[in-house]
């Protein structure tokens, strides 16, 4: 086994989630963080970058730097990458991510951090200690890492933050943009979030045997198909009484005006802006959208319809993803008052 480091530092309520932290065949692993730059208050609800220590800051403490023992760089390297999808599910956002530079440990190297060349390396991420629960959860089950793999690519190509989609603020964004490229990667980061649907096997599975609607118009299930779904949602702790917020803003899209049937009633706060048209559905409902999204606008050759794919389509299906990830791995609950937790 190797000892690795990262150049990651540890805040001071993150590191007692790492103390904790059991994974096979790795470990993660603190030291005293080397460049003596990065400081945080006793009660943890402040932090400093300190050029030089005084003893003006007498009220704050050191912080530590994450290492990751493993077999090879790879190894770790992997981990860290689990890690900070982790830390993305916590706020999908690809600046969420960490920001890494492995390298073989050297104690003796630890002086040389201290001079500003070497300082720059270093950053404080937020969520790292949610990020290796989460990591802590995936790592026997390889579908599920493929799963959270998929979501951290998809909201690399496209993407957006939930304090965006307050509806507080409207629509912020345009539905459509010009450039090819931008309406590529909008589509593919539809397809490989439905593709982390499909890591957790909870896309809906029918057919023209077995068609998901009896009555496609009125949006009348087919009842073998939905218990079918519901059955395996309820396995990934997703009971039949939960909802999912689809969001709609603006003007009625050409994707929208496509979706067949049109499910959801109107979210409770659906007066608070003018642009604000977002519903309720059910889970089932939602994955319905989603493969809709999938199978008939952003895979196989692209449409008429792919250039409409809106900001707020991809939105829909990576909150999804991401949501069903979460309660998969009973994380969700955690992950909304993660920075309660003492």
């Amino acid at each position: 086994m190797t000892l690795f480091r990262t150049h990651i530092v540890v805040k001071a309520k993150d590191a007692e989630i790492i103390e904790r932290i059991q994974l096979p065949k790795r470990k993660l692993l603190l030291q005293p963080e080397p460049t003596g730059r990065y400081w945080e208050t006793l009660d943890g609800t402040g932090l400093a970058t300190l050029a030089q220590f005084t003893s003006s800051h007498l009220d704050y403490i050191p912080l530590k730097e994450l290492l990751v023992e493993a077999a090879s760089e790879s190894q770790a390297g992997d981990l860290l990458s689990i890690i900070s999808a982790g830390c993305l599910l916590a706020l999908p956002s690809p600046t969420s991510g960490l920001k890494v530079h492995l390298i073989e440990f050297n104690e003796e190297h630890n002086e040389r951090y201290r001079s500003q060349p070497y300082n720059r390396f270093y950053g404080c991420p937020e969520d790292l200690g949610f990020g290796c629960q989460v990591a802590e959860r995936v790592v026997k089950d390889e579908h599920l890492i493929y799963a959270l793999e998929k979501l951290s690519l998809s909201l690399d190509l496209h993407s957006f933050t939930p304090h965006s989609a307050s509806p507080t603020y409207g629509q912020i964004f345009d539905h459509f943009d010009e450039e090819h490229n931008v309406q590529t990667r909008c589509a593919f980061a539809i397809v490989i979030a439905f593709s982390g649907v499909e890591e957790l096997q909870l896309e809906i599975r029918s057919s023209q045997k077995k068609p998901r609607f009896t009555d496609p118009e009125k949006g009348v299930w087919n009842e073998t198909v939905l218990n079918d779904i519901n059955k395996r949602l309820r396995k990934s702790n997703v009971s039949s009484d939960m909802t999912f917020n689809w969001i709609y803003r603006g003007e009625v899209t050409e994707v929208e005006k496509a979706f067949k049937p049109y499910f959801g009633v109107d979210a409770e706060w659906v007066n608070s802006h003018k642009s604000v048209r977002d519903k309720t559905l059910t889970f089932p409902e939602a994955l319905h959208n989603f493969s809709y999204l999938r199978n008939f606008i952003s895979s196989h050759r692209f449409n008429s319809l792919t250039k409409y794919i809106s900001p707020y389509d991809i939105f829909n299906s990576q909150m999804l993803l991401r949501e069903l990830l979460l309660r998969r791995l009973k994380l969700w609950e955690r992950m909304l008052i993660r920075h309660l937790i003492e």
